[in-house]
C-alpha cells in the first residue's frame, strides 16, 4: 500500500506541473493574442522577417545613391593617426639561465657590484624570476634595441654569455635617447 501510494502522490505532482505549465503558455499566447488584436494586425514570422528585408533592402538602396563628395580642401589633409606603443615592451639582457637559484642570486648580486664600479650613465636594474624551468637573470631595461646591444657589449666584459631578449620592461626605469653609456675612466 505504502508503495502505491507514492506512485499515486508522484502522478499526482507531476500532472500538476504539466498543467501548471501548459496553462501558463496558454495564458501567453492568449496575452499576445490580444495584444495582436488591439493593433487590428496580425502578422506571421515570415510576415515580419518580409517586411525586415525590405526595409533593410530599402535602407542600403538610400545610402548607396547618396553621392558624398569630399571637398578639396579637406581631402589634401591627411589625419595621421597615432600609433599605441606599448611602453612595457622593450629589451634587458639576460646575463644567466640555470637550475639553481643560489647562482642566480650571486651573479645578480655580482652584476651589481660590478657595474656600480665599472659602467658610468646608466644604474642597470637586476631582474631574478623562475621561467620553469629555469631561473632567469636580466639586467637593464631599454626600448631601443640598439642601446641594449651597446649595454651588451659592456656586459660582455663581465659575463661573456650575456645577450639581449625581448621582455617586459619597467616604463620609468628606461634611459633616454640622448643617455651615453660608458665605461668609468680611472
Amino acid at each position: 500500500m505504502n508503495a502505491l501510494s507514492y506512485i499515486s502522490v508522484t502522478i499526482l505532482i507531476v500532472s500538476i506541473l504539466m498543467l501548471g505549465c501548459a496553462s501558463s503558455q496558454t495564458s501567453t499566447d492568449l496575452n499576445q493574442q490580444g495584444m495582436e488584436s488591439e493593433n487590428n494586425e496580425q502578422m506571421t514570422d515570415t510576415d515580419i522577417a518580409d517586411n525586415e528585408l525590405l526595409l533593410i533592402s530599402n535602407l542600403s538602396d538610400t545610402y548607396t545613391s547618396n553621392n558624398n563628395l569630399i571637398p578639396e580642401e579637406y581631402a589634401k589633409i591627411k589625419k595621421e593617426q597615432e600609433a599605441e606603443v606599448d611602453l612595457t615592451k622593450g629589451y634587458r639582457i639576460q646575463i644567466y639561465s640555470g637550475q639553481n637559484v643560489f647562482d642566480a642570486d650571486t651573479i645578480a648580486s655580482q652584476f651589481r657590484a660590478w657595474s656600480d664600479t665599472t659602467i658610468s650613465g646608466y644604474q642597470a636594474e637586476t631582474y631574478t624570476f623562475f621561467k620553469t624551468p629555469y631561473y632567469r637573470v636580466h639586467v637593464g631595461d631599454f626600448h631601443n634595441k640598439e642601446l641594449a646591444l651597446t649595454f651588451s657589449k659592456l656586459v660582455k666584459r663581465f659575463i661573456r654569455d650575456a645577450w639581449v631578449v625581448y621582455d617586459t620592461v619597467d616604463p620609468f626605469l628606461v634611459p633616454s635617447d640622448t643617455t651615453k653609456i660608458m665605461l668609468q675612466e680611472f
